[in-house]
């Protein structure tokens, strides 16, 4: 294959974009083994196109690299002109501006009339979004007499036909915001003749689109909503089309569809969210949706829709002060004075907006400095309460049972029962042989000393460390049934089963870590097994259910602590 032959392929790969990167990577190899740099910049434009950013626009500084060291005005004129297109299609006008022009300018120096009239071609488009449509209007209907002439003169690295579809295009959609639907109405249906004989078809929706687009400015809301929707079905690429979903939801709200037509303006919104950038045409699809959310009273929409709406508006009054001055200065006229004093003020203001982020900035650092000091505080309160409790703990477990003040398993001597008392829980209390009650007077205190002796024991054998301990089977261990020892674990041990036992390992992994150094090292999945955790999330989420801080920030505490005390022991001698 040719050169030219490649270009034919990758344009009949249109929506097949797997496909034709292969044939760019190909083109671009070909380009590269036979030194050929025109080929070279024309390769590395199709990639530029066929790529998303910022992919797209680095391949174009690659070919511009390469016409910059071929140092061939023509080439630098394409370079130029390709890297101005990607530059329009992701929002930054005034690079792109910069880039066309240079490119204008280049075309002019070589007389090279295809890139002129494409350079032409897109200043209209930057005119176009700037509400420049009378001068647009112009250059468009040069550009399409120009590459109509020439459609069938396509040599490598050019394509008339293409932006003679795109001129076209381009024209029927100013001629829509002049006003001249009337006009448009021939030029479609020439343009989609033209498309169907020449195997074209996968243009013929965008002007259908248009045609929808004319019908609503026509105010015939039925024939806008059937074209646009056409278009959308005809569409074969993945691109969001979101003109065809923007008239969609004026149409619907025109006709009093509203809950339909907020649903297309919701995807506008969408699509904005994804990218920050959005056409001025698609503004009044935030006013619309700013209207509806306040008939629904839905305020936290409202809010958003504003503050996009007020972010928007910053945006394009940027834009149009910086690109409007600019094409005046560089393709139109040379007067930019009038500009100065707007151009001081914004720096004036810009200067006003740093001082004020730099205090507000001081401010939230002081803020959140003081409020970190106060929550680490706090944690260390807790954590010296941890080891306090621990300290106890581990001093009264290892007090025989019979010394402790108050025993674990709290069967008490009672005091003498009144009439009363038993009248109000309507059951006789009953006692055993050693005049010994239970605090739950439905259950046997027989019964009740039994398993809170078992529980001690299960305690003291740390069978809890068992990850695999269910309240099944300990009950089946104790021999008794899941209602009493759930009654008795609430009463006495002050918890449900679950808590109880997590408290268990929590105590047992807290005595550890404050009394075996070599236990700091562990992560909090290795100590999580350790004391019986299935997973390092449960253990996690029961150590700050506990402690209230994280296992983290105690090991951390703790070994600071570790350090401290080691320090004190081991003075540095003079």
């Amino acid at each position: 294959m040719d050169f030219q032959d490649i270009e034919v392929k990758i344009d009949s790969l249109h929506n097949d974009q797997k496909k034709a990167w292969k044939f760019i990577q190909l083109y671009i190899k070909k380009a590269k083994s036979e030194n050929n740099n025109e080929a070279l910049v024309y390769a590395y434009r199709y990639a530029s196109n066929f790529s998303k950013y910022p992919e797209n626009i680095n391949n174009a500084n690659k070919a511009l690299e390469v016409a910059t060291s071929s140092k061939d005005q023509k080439l630098l004129a394409n370079a130029y002109l390709n890297r101005g297109t990607m530059y329009f299609q992701e929002g930054y006008y005034q690079k792109s501006l910069d880039d066309v022009l240079i490119a204008n300018r280049y075309a002019t120096n070589t007389d090279d009339q295809y890139i002129l009239n494409k350079s032409i071609y897109l200043i209209a488009q930057n005119k176009i979004y700037l509400g420049l449509y009378e001068e647009a209007e112009k250059e468009l209907q040069i550009c399409i007499n120009y590459f109509k002439k020439h459609i069938s003169d396509s040599k490598l690295g050019q394509d008339y036909q293409t932006y003679y579809i795109y001129s076209l295009l381009s024209y029927i959609d100013n001629n829509t915001k002049l006003g001249k639907v009337d006009e448009n109405k021939t030029l479609i249906n020439e343009s989609i003749n033209y498309l169907k004989d020449n195997n074209l078809k996968q243009y013929i929706p965008y002007f259908i689109s248009s045609e929808g687009t004319d019908a609503y400015f026509q105010k015939d809301y039925k024939t806008s909503i059937a074209k646009l929707t056409q278009a959308l079905e005809m569409y074969n690429d993945k691109y969001p089309h979101i003109t065809e979903i923007y008239y969609l939801g004026l149409n619907n709200w025109k006709i009093g569809k509203r809950n339909i037509a907020v649903k297309f303006l919701e995807v506008i919104d969408k699509e904005y969210n994804k990218s920050n950038r959005l056409d001025p045409q698609f503004r009044s699809a935030y006013e619309i949706l700013i209207k509806y959310n306040d008939s629904i009273k839905n305020r936290d929409k409202q809010l958003e829709y504003i503050d996009k709406l007020m972010i928007l508006d910053k945006s394009y009054e940027k834009n149009f002060k910086y690109l409007y001055p600019k094409i005046n200065k560089e393709y139109d006229t040379k007067k930019l004075i009038s500009e100065k004093n707007k151009v001081e003020n914004l720096l004036i203001l810009r200067s006003n907006i740093f001082i004020f982020i730099l205090i507000l900035s001081l401010g939230t650092i002081l803020f959140f400095s003081i409020r970190y000091y106060r929550i680490k505080k706090l944690y260390k309160q807790r954590f010296e309460n941890i080891i306090i409790n621990s300290e106890t703990e581990h001093k009264k477990h290892h007090i025989p049972k019979e010394l402790q003040e108050n025993p674990v398993s709290e069967i008490t001597k009672p005091a003498p029962i009144s009439d009363q008392d038993v009248k109000e829980i309507n059951i006789e209390t009953p006692e055993n042989q050693d005049g010994y009650y239970s605090k739950i007077p439905s259950l046997n205190p027989l019964v009740v000393k039994s398993i809170l002796d078992q529980l001690d024991e299960f305690e003291d054998e740390e069978r809890y460390l068992d990850s695999q301990l269910t309240q099944k089977s300990l009950v089946e261990e104790l021999g008794t049934n899941s209602t009493y020892l759930s009654r008795i674990i609430n009463t006495y041990k002050g918890s449900n089963f679950n808590i109880y036992i997590n408290n268990l390992r929590l105590n047992y992994i807290i005595d550890l870590l404050r009394t075996d150094a070599k236990y700091l090292q562990y992560d909090v999945k290795e100590l999580a097994n350790i004391c019986g955790f299935s997973n390092a999330e449960s253990f996690s989420d029961n150590f700050y259910r506990k402690f209230e801080i994280k296992p983290s920030y105690f090991i951390k505490m703790m070994k600071e602590k570790s350090r401290s005390s080691s320090q004190s022991h081991n003075p540095t001698l003079d």
